[in-house]
């Protein structure tokens, strides 16, 4: 096993503003009607790219596709499933992909929408032409809000990283941490992150020798991948952070349509 870790430093994100920004998302998901499998806003526009297939509007088994905007191929559309939608409880989400050189299933619940508590992401991916090995991989992630919080804002820390992630295939499984602490007087967050990776059945002993020589190298792009991702999110963040609902309501509406 190799075990690689980097920290970073990230403009914050205000739990109460992070509530008003899903409120915002759900309010306008909310608003639309289903008119012939169209998405009609409350004003009249219509949502591109997006229509509903099967079922009832934001009810469980409504089946959305994409109808393609330059990215979706023809005939290999991008279907949405929902499998719970009330905001007091639970909003369950299922997405699948499907093209000729592969898929992907992935599932995802926001557990108390209305003040975020719990989020979960899963799924599976395959890859057609690739070493037999790395052509199925599987996954999930946790994000568990309370903790983050407490951990980021008062330094208070938890049995476990409040963000952990991992990542399968044949070869290989990847583990992530994620653990946020107050860092800076302006407010920012210091968010270290450990990567550890490990080779699996018949391929681990190849794989630990691997992975010892390529340790270095694999601690330079973990750096690279994680400084370049925090400075986009330091400069696209605050300019969203200091948008109230209706101004972030207005970015939406204009953005998707």
């Amino acid at each position: 096993m190799v075990a690689l870790r980097h920290t970073v430093v990230l403009a914050p994100v205000p739990r109460p503003w992070l509530a008003d920004a899903v409120a915002v998302l759900l309010d306008l998901a909310e608003s639309t009607r289903a008119e012939a499998g169209r998405l009609v806003l409350r004003d009249g526009r219509t949502v591109p790219d997006v229509r509903l297939a099967e079922g009832r509007h934001l009810r469980p088994g409504a089946v959305y596709e994409s109808t393609g905007d330059g990215d979706v191929e023809a005939g290999e559309p991008v279907r949405i499933t929902v499998g719970e939608w009330n905001r007091r409880r639970a909003l369950r989400l299922a997405l699948a992909v499907s093209a000729p050189d592969g898929g992907a299933a992935v599932r995802g619940t926001l557990h108390r929408p209305d003040r975020p508590r719990l989020v979960e992401i899963g799924g599976r991916a395959r890859v057609e032409n690739v070493w037999s090995p790395l052509s199925r991989v599987s996954g999930g992630a946790r994000l568990r809000c309370d903790d983050w919080w407490a951990a980021a804002d008062t330094g208070r820390s938890a049995r476990t990283a409040p963000l952990r992630a991992r990542a399968e295939c044949g070869a290989a499984r990847a583990e992530l941490r994620v653990v946020p602490a107050p860092g800076r007087l302006d407010g920012r967050w210091d968010v270290t992150v450990t990567v550890r990776l490990r080779g699996r059945r018949l391929y681990r002993p190849v794989a630990a020798v691997a992975l010892r020589l390529a340790r270095s190298r694999l601690q330079r792009s973990l750096a690279g991948a994680l400084d370049e991702l925090a400075a986009r999110w330091n400069t696209e963040l605050p300019r969203l952070v200091a948008m109230g609902p209706d101004a972030l309501r207005e970015a939406v509406l204009t953005t998707g349509t």
